[in-house]
């Protein structure tokens, strides 16, 4: 009877925690698929403060909610730039400044079906002509838009070490069409004093934010890739720090025209967001991790004696010999 009792209690339990949790793994080392960068899943709502920017009839970039009537992104998605532009500078990169009536705003998950909801009012941007270390900008919008809860900007950067997740819209492979995107779990390869170096699919996704996983606050926009091609792990991208510009941005919210708007929202993550869902492979999963073990397979993520794992997970060597949170 006891053990009947403790079972049912254990049942309660995970049926009112609203957590996706495999059962529990056998004590065999599992196996595991592993994704380096992680190719990124599509969002499915989880983001919808990260929105689309069409401008001009150009190539779309990204760009976040921080206030109900203002989009940060990057500046190089909402300005003229010179042909030639590249890092380090060598001259001016900026030629010209675009309408700001031209940036049209579309929320959705899909490209293709994203509704227009919002243009551009007013451009902010670092001062000068370079690029390269100030490719951020802040987009003042003609209507707010009430029904999406924006995102909170952080004061102080990232670091080496850290892992951010991010959101922008890219295409998948073999995908015809630009969807939302989401990569958890993603490393800070190197900082500065203006720029994160972070190990994802390169250039995604242009002005889209990395977002700090545990409070959810952005603290980057991506900016362009770092890498010789877009080739595997060597190929990182670089996110401008929100922190170097964060005088420019609050100016920007001090603008927003809804009293409160600048406090966003901070949202926490204990994880990856399909942390314990099912998977084939790799590339099922946010942070580019499928585990196998004898009776179940379940995203995870990777680990090591700096990173611990979420609770009810634990850092396991594979049979690969990668280190990943299991069960």
């Amino acid at each position: 009877m006891v053990r009947l009792q403790n079972f049912l209690a254990f049942i309660f339990v995970v049926a009112c925690s609203g957590e996706v949790r495999p059962v529990a793994s056998s004590t065999q080392p599992p196996s595991a698929d592993v994704a380096v960068p992680p190719p990124g899943v599509p969002d499915r709502g989880n983001d919808p403060a990260v929105v689309a920017l069409d401008v001009a009839g150009q190539s779309p970039c990204s760009g976040a909610l921080v206030a109900p009537d203002i989009v940060l992104t990057a500046r190089h998605c909402v300005a003229l730039v010179a042909p030639d532009a590249q890092c380090p500078a060598a001259r001016a990169q900026i030629v010209g400044e675009r309408e700001p009536s031209s940036v049209r705003v579309l929320v959705g998950d899909e490209l293709a079906i994203a509704e227009e909801r919002a243009r551009g009012r007013v451009v902010v941007a670092p001062p000068g002509d370079v690029l390269c270390g100030a490719d951020i900008a802040l987009v003042l919008l003609d209507t707010t838009i009430d029904d999406i809860r924006p995102l909170s900007v952080r004061a102080t950067g990232a670091a080496k070490g850290d892992h951010l997740r991010t959101v922008a819209f890219g295409r998948l492979a073999g995908a015809m069409q630009l969807q939302k995107l989401v990569s958890d779990h993603v490393p800070v390869l190197d900082a500065t004093a203006a720029e994160l170096e972070i190990a994802e699919a390169c250039g995604r996704g242009a002005g889209g934010p990395a977002i700090d996983e545990t409070t959810g606050e952005i603290v980057g926009v991506a900016s362009r890739s770092v890498g010789s091609s877009c080739d595997g792990a060597g190929s990182p991208d670089a996110y401008t720090r929100a922190d170097a510009f964060f005088s420019i941005i609050a100016q920007a919210l001090a603008q927003a025209s809804v009293v409160g708007a600048a406090s966003g929202q901070k949202k926490a993550k204990t994880g990856p967001i399909d942390l314990g869902a099912g998977c084939g492979r790799a590339g099922d999963c946010a942070a580019g991790v499928c585990i196998e073990e004898p009776a179940q397979q379940y995203c995870s993520r990777t680990c090591d004696p700096q990173d611990r794992c979420p609770a009810h997970f634990r850092c396991k060597k594979t049979t690969q010999g990668a280190w990943v949170c299991g069960l």
